[in-house]
């Protein structure tokens, strides 16, 4: 009788962890959704073109925006692309684009209009904030 309470225990406890994995594997990106109004709430940095600000494998998050009324210069925004995302900082506003650069390279970006806006970085104390490292897990290969 002891034995199977035991193993009724062990059960129960892994039942719980795995339920709390998943909770916090699909829970947080559906709460990150809702709470920064954004359908890619979170990024991984895969290149060095934001250093220092940004570093190749951080994660950072992403507050949804609208439009150009929402972004400034200065801000660091991501916009999609032919092959994705890019994470650049806007340094000129138009009418009808907006013009970005990495603060790493030496050439601007060619206009983006502002329906391929997706968002800016969320920051505290003007500083975008980033988990150091865990957007590596992202760009593992399996």
């Amino acid at each position: 009788m002891v034995k199977n309470n035991k193993i009724i225990k062990i059960i129960l406890e892994w039942t719980a962890y795995i339920l709390v994995f998943t909770l916090i594997v699909w829970g947080t990106p559906a709460a990150l959704k809702k709470i920064l109004d954004s359908e890619y709430p979170i990024a991984s940095i895969t290149s060095s073109s934001m250093w220092p600000q940004l570093k190749k494998g951080d994660l950072i998050l992403i507050k949804g925006v609208s439009g150009k009324n929402e972004i400034a210069v200065g801000d660091i925004v991501v916009y999609a692309n032919e092959k994705g995302f890019t994470i650049h900082r806007v340094i000129e506003l138009k009418e009808d684009t907006f013009i970005t650069k990495g603060d790493a390279n030496n050439i601007k970006d060619k206009p983006i209009k502002y329906d391929k806006l997706i968002g800016k970085t969320l920051n505290f104390r003007n500083k975008p904030i980033r988990i150091p490292f865990l957007g590596k897990l992202s760009q593992i290969n399996i």
